[in-house]
Formats: C-alpha cells, structure tokens, sequence
C-alpha cells in the first residue's frame, strides 16, 4: 500500500532536513552542497529545492504567515504594543517542545558557527518583524504610532534574535523562555521600549 502523498512528502521533508542538519554539524555549513544533501537523502537535487527553496532555508526558515497570525489573534494591542508582543514571543519560544526544540537549538549551534548565517539572521529578523507587523490588526495601531510600533518591533525580533544565540551559544543549558526574558527585560529597563 503507498503511502499518502502528504504524508510522503513530509517524511521526504524531514529525511532531507535531518540529513542536512547531521552534515552541518559534522562538517561545517559552508562544506556542505545541496548535492551532497541530497545524495545522503537519497533524492535528487530538484527534489531538494521543491522542499527548501536554499540551504539557508533549512537552517533558517521564516516563519509561517498564517501561524504568526495565531499567535498574535485575541491580542489586545494599546498605545504601546511592546508588552503585548513581548508576552506573544515568550508564548511562541515556550511552544518549542521536545524534538522541535532540538531542532532549534541544533539550528542556531549551526547559526554561531557560520559567519555567513550570522549575517542571514539580521536578514531573518527583519523579515520576521515585516510578517508580525503585516499580521497585527491594522485597528491595533494608535493613530500616529506607526513609527513608534515599527521601532517596537524591530527591536523586539533583534532582542528575538538575541535570544537564540545566546541559548545556543550556552548549549540550551537554560531554558529559552528564561534566556528570552532575561533579553527582554533588558531591553525594557535600557530605557527602551516601556512596558
């Protein structure tokens, strides 16, 4: 009996993504072809990119639209939205459990050990910080705090971004939600965004 095209193409999904993560890790990022991913994956190169549209996107997938919707749906926004979306990221990295949090603490160790991919996680948080601002309610928004939200959440996602290297680069000894509101509130009581 074959297996459900769905299912198929997920498990070639996460065959390809182990596989290229166990490479990362053993030989380095930047040592590491698509054909090579996807000799050890036993697929061929199209069927790798008809998966991840790059390597980077293996290590760094942006988030999903629809999901960083849910996270944000019932929230209340005010004047100041940084409360709010602070509690909306905490809630998001406490959802990492068991393999998915793993996974992420595996992705970002590859993140700290490839300059190239540092620089792609500034690409990633402002990308990042473009879907949540497309994804707040436009009503959410106080009349000529455009800016301000702006400033708000692009401060937040590279205090996001912050957060996962400094949980990698401590080998997740600590859990991220406390890495996560150790950042926060640091940047809260810098005098930067109050809430």
């Amino acid at each position: 009996m074959s297996q459900d095209p769905r299912n198929r193409r997920a498990s070639t999904n996460r065959r390809i993504y182990e596989v290229a993560i166990r490479l990362f890790l053993e030989r380095g990022y930047d040592a590491v072809s698509v054909g090579e991913i996807a000799a050890a994956a036993g697929v061929s190169v199209p069927t790798f990119y008809a998966h991840f549209t790059n390597k980077e996107n293996v290590v760094l997938p942006l988030p999903d639209r629809p999901a960083v919707q849910a996270a944000l749906a019932g929230r209340t926004f005010g004047v100041n939205v940084f409360p709010e979306l602070r509690d909306a990221i905490l809630d998001w990295l406490a959802s990492y459990q068991g393999r998915d949090l793993e996974d992420l603490l595996e992705r970002w160790q590859i993140v700290i050990a490839t300059p190239g991919l540092r620089l792609r996680a500034a690409e990633y948080e402002r990308a990042t910080a473009t879907i949540v601002l497309e994804a707040m309610p436009p009503a959410s928004v106080a009349p000529g705090q455009l800016l301000a939200t702006e400033l708000v959440v692009i401060a937040l996602f590279s205090s996001y971004t912050l957060t996962l290297l400094r949980w990698a680069e401590e080998g997740g000894t600590r859990t991220l939600v406390d890495v996560a509101d150790e950042v926060l509130t640091t940047l809260r009581d810098l005098g930067g965004p109050p809430g």
